[in-house]
């Protein structure tokens, strides 16, 4: 089976999801699998969670001017 998520070459985003789906498979009382539980992360909080790491990797990225 040969499967090509984008959140699979992220190791970053890929320990998000697995946070996700534990905390999703606790509230629902059983195992919610880990496609479920990355399209429900990526709907929820990728944007969110984009917008935050790019913004920590500026800030500590020595070539850029911050105001």
């Amino acid at each position: 089976m040969n499967i090509d998520f984008v959140f699979f070459q992220n190791q970053d985003m890929l320990q998000e999801i697995y946070k996700h789906k534990w905390i999703e498979s606790e509230k629902a009382g059983r195992e919610i699998g880990l496609a479920s539980a990355a399209w429900d992360w990526m709907t929820r909080y990728h944007n969110d969670w984009e917008a935050c790491r790019n913004l920590r990797l500026e800030k500590s990225n020595p070539w850029v001017l911050h105001r």
